[in-house]
């Protein structure tokens, strides 16, 4: 929570609109949950392995996810709360290889 408060410069994380820890070794994201209002998030490099934590996170329409461990296809299922989403980056992910990926 301290790094999100740190790069986002607030302390209110339902005021979030864009999220940058890209390169952080993160492995929990659960605060993503608390930032309704996020319209981009770029967490590439990381150590993310669910899309859960997207669920409420109704405005969002960039999420960028390359160089992660996400290997569930059906984790891609977690973003149809997100009806905005137009971006979705997994590139160089364990499910980019997945045949049904596309």
């Amino acid at each position: 929570e301290e790094l999100i408060q740190l790069r986002c410069k607030t302390d209110k994380l339902q005021n979030i609109k864009n999220l940058n820890l890209w390169g952080n070794d993160l492995e929990n994201i659960a605060l993503v949950a608390d930032m309704p209002n996020m319209e981009i998030c770029s967490l590439s490099l990381n150590k993310i392995v669910s899309l859960t934590y997207f669920r409420n996170c109704k405005k969002l329409t960039e999420l960028y996810l390359r160089k992660n461990l996400i290997s569930d296809l059906l984790e891609v299922k977690s973003l149809v709360t997100c009806p905005n989403l137009r971006v979705l980056w997994l590139w160089d992910n364990p499910i980019s290889e997945h045949p049904m990926y596309r």
